[in-house]
């Protein structure tokens, strides 16, 4: 079988680079204000993206008439600009904005079919420009968002030993040590360095980068995600489908990190530090306390609908009492 590798990767800033094919940009209004008078590209055509489904993404297909594709900001451009390279078999080029997910890294896209997540075949960036400085000046709110996908090895990992020892892992998904031990290396960087990520310093956000880089190599080695997407990330699907605002992805995994992890029967209250170290909103606006309990008391038949990995939310039967109980301990 052969293993995916990382993109490459050039760190750069954005000014230095050109490109004189023609191109088509998928970005978000935002951040093509941010960024446009500083990347000379020639693009003859350029699209705001506002949703993550396959119909959107097909029109995008059919309407792409360039040399190169250009994904520009965040996890949904990104993705997009995925989906629509390797449907057209173009160039691909990554310039992520802000490290709030790790979509400028991997060869899958993300949408949204029948109420939960799931990831369709596409293709890695040929480059990923990084512009560190222009990382380090995104929104607060957004700029370490992705970190929460690293911190969720805490929660997933955990789920993955549990699917171990009850015998309902997949043959092709059995725990290695060697792959827990360096995941595990990885979250305690990512905790030792919270503060500087938090920060958003150049040192920070290299580290973060780097964090990222390492969690998705390993996933790649693994041939699945199990080490860091678990229980947290399930109830994040499920969640997704009460809201009725837009919240930010690392958010939605904190919170589910905090209440997962809190079910598990694991110390909880280094990872809530963590979070607010690194700027993450585990407590977001536009999500009641209502949503949560109704996620969480219907999160076992959403997982077994949706035949998602075996996890503790397969297993645990959460009632309305202990929704409760829960999110009274880790949110107060």
């Amino acid at each position: 079988m052969k293993i995916p590798s990382l993109p490459e990767i050039e760190r750069q800033p954005l000014q230095k680079w050109n490109d004189k094919r023609t191109a088509v940009v998928f970005t978000t209004e935002q951040v093509w204000n941010l960024v446009k008078d500083q990347l000379d590209i020639f693009y003859q055509q350029k699209f705001y993206v506002a949703e993550a489904t396959k119909p959107a993404m097909d029109y995008f297909v059919n309407q792409t008439k360039a040399e190169v594709v250009y994904g520009i900001g965040g996890g949904l451009a990104i993705d997009t600009a995925k989906y629509v390279a390797a449907n057209l078999k173009k160039p691909l080029f990554a310039i992520p904005t802000v490290l709030s997910t790790d979509a400028f890294l991997t060869d899958a896209t993300g949408v949204r079919i029948k109420g939960c997540v799931r990831y369709l075949a596409s293709q890695s960036p040929d480059l990923v420009l990084v512009d560190v400085d222009l990382l380090c000046s995104a929104p607060t709110e957004m700029r370490t968002n992705g970190a929460a996908d690293v911190l969720s090895i805490a929660t997933g990992m955990w789920d993955w030993r549990h699917a171990q020892d009850t015998g309902k892992n997949l043959p092709n998904q059995m725990i290695e040590p060697h792959v827990v031990e360096i995941g595990s290396a990885i979250l305690k960087n990512l905790i030792k360095n919270a503060k500087e990520i938090g920060n958003g310093t150049t040192t920070g956000m290299k580290v973060l980068f780097d964090l990222l880089c390492l969690e998705v190599q390993l996933c790649y080695l693994c041939g699945h995600s199990r080490l860091e997407e678990g229980s947290e990330h399930h109830f994040v699907y499920s969640l997704e489908n009460f809201l009725t605002e837009h919240v930010l992805h690392g958010d939605l995994v904190g919170l589910g990190i905090l209440l997962m992890s809190a079910l598990q029967g694991q110390e909880w209250v280094p990872y809530r530090k963590t979070l607010e170290q690194l700027g993450i909103n585990y407590q977001p606006p536009g999500v009641t306390e209502e949503m949560i309990i109704n996620t969480l008391v219907g999160l076992p038949a959403y997982v077994k609908k949706h035949q998602l990995p075996h996890t503790i939310a397969t297993d645990y039967n959460i009632t309305t009492d202990l929704a409760i109980r829960t999110i009274e301990k880790v949110l107060g």
